[in-house]
């Protein structure tokens, strides 16, 4: 619980501030415009030590999972990704956890210029934007060594995502474990609450970030048996992939608007620019999911339960194992059984349908 600040004023009198709650006294683009302009105010460096320099990008940078909030970057070229929440039900909790992923996942098929160009639309500085933004704040920084940290920052997926808002403390591990599921990416994940609070009299606010929750660095990569890269091995007439991922985000739109599943807190995933589309199970994301995925090059569709290769998810592959006959009796089709790679498969060639 946080108690109530006050002020001590010229006169020796003191003046108190109350919580204002979201929704209420101010909107979300209120706060993220403040955790824009005052980037040392979030407790990253506390967080992870290699995040304890960063410099504002920009706000609302578009990406084809949706525009980010907040963009910072450090010194060594490492992104920090910040969505600011409102956290009135369930179902806002899930979205977010599934919005953030998307953005950090859509980042990866990323290149410095695609990075150079968003941020250059979004501030209007030409030429070597986060590299002229982060001069500003850092100096002597060599360029060349900064765009190559940019850049394996984004092919590794390493970056800082943070969930900022007001009233996350609930189910707050959940929303953590489900983050979890993010195969192919190497990042820091903390929740910061941010308490808002008002002069009783005066226009004065102050705010006060706090880390709620964070995780070490999840650093892993998961085979997927389905490359999602561009499988028709050509470049789109955009040079960019455009066509392609738009298809594959309009086919995932489709199928996600007729899913129903059984556990109603199991995160539903937002339409991806991507060949498969996971979903984590518990309990974490980290070690078991399912991936469903069409695969254009071979006509292929299908789905797999994959299981880590570590002691938890060995076990959990084996009690799996152990109930074969009761576990295909209630499927509808056939499923193939993977030991090496504890995976439970099933694909089907669409070929002409």
């Amino acid at each position: 619980m946080y108690s109530t600040p006050f002020v001590i004023n010229e006169a020796g009198e003191t003046e108190y501030f109350q919580r204002v709650p979201f929704g209420s006294g101010f909107k979300e683009s209120w706060l993220q415009n403040r955790l824009f302009e005052n980037p040392q105010s979030l407790p990253l460096g506390e967080i992870d030590p290699a995040y304890q320099q960063i410099c504002p990008l920009c706000i609302e940078m578009n990406t084809g999972a949706g525009p980010i909030d907040v963009v910072y970057i450090t010194p060594q070229g490492r992104l920090v990704i910040v969505e600011t929440k409102l956290w009135r039900n369930p179902d806002a909790r899930r979205k977010v956890v599934g919005q953030i992923l998307d953005y950090a996942k859509e980042l990866t098929n990323w290149s410095f210029s695609d990075l150079q160009r968003e941020v250059s639309r979004r501030t209007g500085i030409k030429g070597n934007a986060p590299y002229k933004l982060l001069s500003q704040h850092i100096k002597d920084i060599d360029e060349a060594a900064f765009v190559d940290g940019v850049s394996q920052s984004l092919k590794h997926g390493d970056f800082m995502l943070i969930i900022a808002g007001d009233g996350i403390r609930k189910d707050a591990q959940g929303i953590v474990q489900f983050l979890q599921d993010a195969g192919n990416m190497r990042f820091v994940l903390a929740l910061i609450e941010t308490a808002v609070y008002k002069h009783t009299q005066k226009e004065y606010f102050i705010i006060q970030p706090r880390t709620l929750l964070k995780t070490q660095t999840i650093d892993r990569s998961v085979d997927y048996t389905y490359n999602s890269e561009n499988p028709e091995g050509t470049a789109d007439s955009d040079n960019n992939g455009t066509g392609w991922r738009q298809e594959y985000r309009e086919f995932w739109r489709r199928f996600l608007n007729k899913l129903s599943l059984d556990d109603p807190d199991q995160p539903i995933a937002n339409p991806v620019s991507l060949g498969n589309l996971t979903f984590s199970l518990p309990p974490s994301g980290a070690t078991a999911w399912i991936t469903t995925f069409f695969y254009k090059r071979n006509k292929e569709v299908g789905c797999y339960v994959r299981l880590i290769k570590k002691p938890l998810g060995r076990e959990l592959y084996q009690a799996l194992a152990e109930d074969v006959d009761d576990i295909e009796a209630d499927l509808p089709f056939p499923v193939d059984w993977d030991e090496e790679r504890q995976m439970i498969h099933r694909s089907m060639n669409v070929e002409g349908e």
